[in-house]
């Protein structure tokens, strides 16, 4: 009798999920992170206002913005686009950029002001192997992810983003939209019931 196997896929994805849990479970998010926004003594507490999380307050989104080998200078100018004290933000550069790249871009968040006030911008210290067509794309953002739930938990929705994206809209608008929507809407579920598919 014939012995059957997993296809590559499937073998690759159960591979890349082990790998990811193994990671989660056994790393602390600082030993992920080239400059961590927690591992500094901690700032003084900011206005109390800033503090307030919660169905009434507006809504806060956590980023991954991801990038590839020269996408630092993008990344910030995106960084900078979508920036806003509430949200959360974890930048990553994969395994085809430098370490010189990396620390370079920590540099440029440690280095500004309005940023290292709020301490709400981390960026991923070791890139590793991403290719944009395959699962470890998918892999990377769930990383990307379990870091940001680790680092800062206060957040609402979780958006990945590349070096390449720009925004169409302010981030005050997107608060401002998302503020009436309840806080546990998932748009993977909310979009799969279509209707007419019935």
């Amino acid at each position: 009798m014939r012995q059957r196997r997993l296809p590559p896929c499937l073998a690759a994805a159960i591979l890349t999920a082990t790998a990811l849990a193994v990671l989660l479970l056994c790393a602390s998010p600082g030993a992920l992170l080239a400059w961590p926004s927690t591992t500094r003594s901690p700032p003084s507490p900011p206005p109390a206002a800033r503090l307030e999380w919660g169905p009434t307050r507006p809504p806060s989104f956590a980023y991954w913005i991801s990038g590839t080998r020269n996408d630092s200078h993008r990344a910030l100018r995106l960084l900078r686009a979508v920036y806003h004290p509430r949200n959360r933000y974890l930048l990553h550069l994969d395994a085809g950029a430098g370490d010189d790249e990396r620390a370079a871009m920590a540099e440029a968040v440690r280095r500004d002001p309005a940023w290292r006030e709020f301490r709400n911008i981390d960026v991923v210290g070791e890139g590793y192997a991403v290719d944009r067509a395959g699962s470890s794309a998918l892999a990377a953002a769930l990383h990307g992810a379990a870091v940001l739930l680790k680092v800062g938990p206060h957040w609402d929705w979780f958006v990945t983003l590349s070096a390449a994206d720009y925004p169409l809209v302010t981030q005050d608008d997107l608060l401002y939209a998302f503020s009436s929507l309840p806080r546990d809407l998932n748009f993977v579920d909310h979009t799969s019931d279509l209707g007419w598919k019935q």
